[in-house]
């Protein structure tokens, strides 16, 4: 048995009633006139074939292709700004954030943030063993990492400032490094060089690295469901699958209308390439047919007192008229039931 792959679209039945309300009905080849369901027009046709297999009915809404959602880099020590990287440029653990009083403020990865200073004497706390990890595994601690700072804690963290430059001192004043998670895209620069600045104020936002598609949906869409099958038109690379992973809170726009931001990631990301912040479109999978007949939208014609019908095209080239039911309509084509169809049979369609 034939079977055809799954079609992704937007289709309506309204766009349907306007293609079929002109159908076509032919004479067979014998010379009886097919009773004819609307008005006959002389047009040239062409033949289709029934298809069975999975329908897939879409609605398509515009997005923007991105990072995924990334954190807000704070500034540390209070001074003058003397170094920031430009939008774009991607910081990793163990990269340099920025700098003031051209001294660095270092990336060190970790979930819990910096709220005091690293020091000899300091009580014991898991965010000790968050900085241990990091000087462990770039080679400054010989020792497995604790919730301790000891005398091995000082001498890690004055190897480290040995090699970045910095004062020799042991110790870690608070904001002089950043904990955080994975790699960052600068995307907006909040200060520039020569600006005062001052503790807690943003630095610049970020992105991450992993690109995902973002549209925002009105408020109670039944298409805003977490695991929900899309498909992202991305530009110069083609259509690339995916699923709904996130959806944001309510906003109000300018025009008072609700919306929700719902995030859809890629199947395989790394198809995305370095593309970033585009306009897309994005094909939310709203309904699945499996195992059902089909015919394009255009082999329907309009049937007197209401339905449709297709005609088929048999041996010699006889052609009858059957009465069909319509069920989803999948871009250019539209389930049949309840016809004298099987999967296979010629129908006629515009040429």
């Amino acid at each position: 048995m034939r079977r055809r792959r799954a079609v992704a679209a937007t289709a309506c039945i309204a766009g349907a009633a306007v293609l079929v309300t002109g159908g076509i009905l032919l004479s067979n080849r014998h010379g009886d006139e097919a009773k004819a369901d609307s008005v006959s027009q002389t047009v040239r046709t062409g033949t289709a074939v029934v298809d069975e297999g999975d329908l897939r009915g879409t609605t398509t809404k515009q997005g923007t292709l991105a990072g995924t959602p990334g954190a807000t880099v704070p500034v540390g020590p209070s001074g003058t700004l003397t170094s920031i990287p430009a939008v774009g440029t991607v910081v990793k653990p163990r990269d340099e954030l920025y700098r003031v009083d051209n001294q660095p403020v270092t990336y060190f990865s970790g979930a819990l943030p910096q709220w005091r200073a690293f020091e000899q004497g300091m009580n014991d706390g898991p965010d000790i063993k968050q900085l241990e990890e990091n000087l462990h595994t770039w080679g400054y601690l010989g020792q497995a990492p604790t919730e301790h700072f000891d005398w091995n804690t000082r001498v890690a963290i004055d190897r480290w400032q040995r090699d970045t430059g910095q004062p020799r001192t042991g110790t870690i004043e608070l904001g002089r490094i950043w904990f955080g998670r994975g790699d960052q895209v600068v995307s907006d620069r909040r200060v520039d060089v020569g600006q005062q600045v001052a503790p807690g104020a943003p630095a610049y936002s970020t992105t991450g690295t992993t690109k995902v598609a973002t549209v925002d949906l009105p408020v109670g869409s039944p298409l805003a469901k977490v695991g929900g099958a899309a498909e992202v038109q991305v530009p110069t690379v083609g259509t690339l699958p995916g699923k709904v992973t996130r959806v944001g809170d309510p906003a109000t726009d300018d025009d008072g209308k609700v919306t929700v931001p719902v995030t859809v990631s890629f199947d395989d990301p790394t198809k995305v390439g370095g593309l970033s912040r585009l306009d897309v479109s994005v094909d939310f999978v709203s309904a699945t047919r499996k195992h059902v007949l089909s015919v394009p939208v255009t082999a329907l014609g309009a049937k007197n007192g209401g339905g449709f019908v297709v005609q088929t095209v048999g041996d010699g080239g006889v052609i009858k008229n059957v009465s069909v039911e319509v069920g989803l309509f999948a871009g250019d084509r539209v389930e049949v039931t309840k016809g004298a169809l099987r999967a296979g049979q010629k129908v006629v369609v515009p040429a």
